[in-house]
């Protein structure tokens, strides 16, 4: 199945018969907006003017995570489920209390993909993207504010090392090797 945050709703898709399989209303939703799924299917969603993340098992979507300032880019990595909120890179630890790894990151912090397996990459709408150590020390990569390349969700090939930045207003996909 893929799974589509659609405002107040995930939708999930048949892939192989490109067909909608259901419908899921998330109480409470007001903008959902980037899902991850660990490795037991439990899918997490992030409500971005909600200010939380939900989870999802089977038909039933339940608050995860609140009391959060703006979540956008989710992604669960290995035990753990990472969230961009306002500028941030949290983790969520077990007991659903948050881990700052990074703050201060410019722009709107939007995509958020794994470079390896523990150094994160961060794109933020303005058209900005950053390389996260585990230590929370960042690179800036690239910074394309001037020219309005807004950037978002980002894809990263971690064989490759391509990554992929759609633009809003560009109308195109740009690929970055990563050295």
């Amino acid at each position: 199945s893929l799974y589509v945050a659609d405002v107040d709703q995930v939708v999930e898709i048949d892939v192989d018969k490109g067909a909608i399989k259901k419908r899921i209303p998330v109480p409470n939703a007001e903008r959902l907006n980037d899902i991850t799924v660990d490795p037991k299917g439990v899918v997490y969603i992030s409500d971005s003017k909600g200010n939380r993340v939900y989870m999802l098992k089977g038909d039933r979507a339940t608050p995860y995570v609140e009391s959060l300032q703006g979540p956008n880019g989710l992604l669960w990595n290995k035990d753990n489920l990472y969230v961009l909120d306002k500028g941030a890179l949290v983790r969520v630890n077990y007991d659903r209390t948050l881990t700052i790894i990074t703050e201060g990151m410019e722009g709107g912090t939007d995509g958020l993909q794994m470079a390896d397996d523990s150094d994160f990459i961060v794109s933020c709408w303005a058209g900005v993207i950053y390389y996260v150590y585990p230590d929370g020390t960042r690179q800036m990569l690239l910074d394309t504010r001037n020219e309005k390349f807004n950037s978002a969700d980002i894809s990263f090939d971690a064989a490759s090392h391509i990554l992929y930045v759609p633009t809003f207003w560009k109308n195109r996909v740009i690929a970055y090797t990563l050295k």
